[in-house]
């Protein structure tokens, strides 16, 4: 788009879907993209202005938005495109190739307004997603984490708590969670080991449930779309409730846990149709089907390798470590469901080890075991 007109990148813009999530959610994580991308030259700085000012009009209809009303639009657009055509007839240099050029850009107007229209009708209202972010996130503290990939993403939250992200799915939370509670968003599916801390309940927004819980582990699956919803325990005992219950205040501001209770190997069903939340009588942990579910952690002097290996299995990461060094070393130790940082603590404390974390990649240091 280096030598396009302002109206070309315009319209390019309202095409482009990173362009317009970044518009409609919001997503500051793009915002120093596009703020370096229009800084190239005045032609993007003003076309991004009109196509974020356009999708921001439009999502702000998108409520009321009928067929007449696209209709209507249309009508505008080919309307526009007759009075340019009459005024090309009076000129006397009038040509086949500008009659053809003005239809087609006419054409190129309604594709692109209905496109749009068409987009906006399937989002007509703020994902709970987003919905959840404003309400529970301050905007500047923001953290969103998505999982493009295939494979499960580890992620560590400012309490130590760890989340296996599996893909296509995304979560949100503040640098630092609150004082007297913690609040993480969902969308999609993951495994959570959550940090015990009674006097801080640990919350999953995750579209129309919320789980709470003091610090287990379970699973969520909650696609934006589909049939239902699906929390499994692991370890410990959950909490779960609709968003929209009557009593949902209660149920988060008491300290205890209360709704509808889960023990280990336990589910809840979330029937989207008929809005019905139950506890499963299917039973067992392994909901998304990822080996941290049926791992147990339990080491009986056994090589770190080993113990390595596994972890870098149930968390998606890389262990990084000399190999030669600590090769006569071994763990003897029952981990259970604390988070990966614990986990990791008290593995280096045996070993006489440290250990830091940068993203999903592990680097211990430690010298020969005896």
């Amino acid at each position: 788009m280096m030598h396009s007109t302002p109206d070309e990148i315009f319209q390019s813009l309202l095409k482009d879907p990173a362009f317009i999530a970044w518009v409609l959610e919001e997503n500051a994580e793009l915002d120093q993209h596009w703020k370096n991308w229009a800084a190239e030259n005045c032609q993007r700085k003003k076309a991004i202005e009109q196509a974020r000012f356009a999708l921001l009009s439009l999502s702000n209809e998108t409520v009321s938005i009928t067929d007449e009303h696209i209709a209507f639009k249309i009508r505008q657009a080919l309307e526009r495109a007759k009075r340019r055509e009459k005024g090309l007839n009076r000129n006397i240099f009038r040509n086949k190739f500008s009659i053809k050029t003005v239809w087609l850009a006419a054409a190129s107007i309604v594709l692109i307004l209905t496109a749009g229209i068409n987009f906006f009708l399937k989002s007509n209202t703020k994902s709970l997603f987003v919905e959840h972010q404003q309400q529970f996130v301050k905007r500047n503290e923001i953290i969103e984490v998505s999982n493009a990939g295939q494979n499960p993403k580890y992620v560590q939250l400012p309490d130590g708590s760890s989340v296996v992200l599996q893909a296509n799915s995304r979560i949100s939370y503040t640098k630092q969670f609150d004082s007297d509670k913690r609040v993480v968003i969902l969308s999609g599916e993951a495994f959570f080991e959550v940090a015990k801390d009674p006097e801080r309940p640990f919350f999953v927004y995750a579209n129309e449930l919320v789980t709470k819980v003091l610090g287990t582990s379970f699973s969520i699956r909650a696609a934006e779309s589909g049939d239902n919803i699906l929390v499994a325990v692991k370890t410990g005992k959950v909490s779960v409730f609709k968003n929209k219950d009557q009593h949902a205040d209660d149920y988060k501001n008491g300290k205890k846990l209360s709704a509808l209770l889960l023990s280990p190997n336990e589910q809840a069903y979330f029937e989207r149709k008929k809005s019905t939340l139950t506890r499963s009588s299917k039973t067992g942990s392994a909901l998304l089907k990822i080996p941290i579910e049926n791992q147990n952690f339990i080491y009986n002097e056994t090589s770190v390798s080993e113990v390595f290996l596994s972890l870098e299995k149930a968390y998606g990461i890389d262990i990084v470590y000399n190999e030669r060094t600590m090769a006569h070393c071994s763990v003897t130790a029952t981990l259970g469901d604390e988070p990966l940082d614990n986990k990791l603590k008290w593995i280096c404390t045996i070993l006489e080890a440290e250990y830091s974390i940068n993203d999903t990649k592990v680097t211990i240091t430690g010298n020969a075991c005896q």
